[in-house]
């Protein structure tokens, strides 16, 4: 396996299991309502919806840094606003996992060499992927502690 293989799985891990150290991110967001992702259950904290589609607007960003694109996200487009039904969260789940298959193939392409790479204002490729990787994890361990607060209902 080479490096850019080892990232792409690395995310995969990330996104869908077996991961070294615990639940993935949709190992977490199991069993979670469209009720229960759009409580908020701390004033001034993200709800489990908003983060995971946050999650997912960095997912194309990050794909269009490794083309080359200067893309930066802020207000709604970091943190997009969320909806309420039932189907719209099975739908942003489902954008969830596209966006994650995505750039895991768009890693998996890289060439040799790539990792090396700057990316203007935000080091190498390497530390990059490295980057959004954690940033899965570090939002599966939030949504696990929400997803503790926000108790299934019913």
């Amino acid at each position: 396996m080479n490096d850019t293989e080892f990232l792409a799985d690395q995310l995969r891990r990330a996104h869908m299991g077996q991961a070294w150290h615990g639940p993935s991110l949709r190992e977490s967001l199991a069993g979670v309502t469209a009720e229960m992702a759009s409580i908020r259950p701390v004033p001034q904290v993200h709800t489990i919806w908003e983060v995971v589609r946050h999650i997912s607007a960095w997912l194309p960003a990050v794909g269009q840094r490794l083309e080359g694109q200067a893309v930066e996200l802020t207000g709604e487009h970091d943190w997009p606003a969320a909806d309420s039904s039932e189907a719209a969260w099975q739908k942003t789940l489902a954008d969830l996992d596209r966006e994650t298959e995505r750039l895991q193939e768009t890693i998996s392409k890289l060439p040799p060499g790539a990792l090396r790479k700057g990316v203007p204002g935000h080091g190498s490729v390497r530390f990059m992927l490295e980057g959004v990787i954690q940033h899965h994890l570090y939002h599966a361990g939030q949504i696990a502690l929400l997803k503790k607060m926000v108790p299934a209902r019913g």
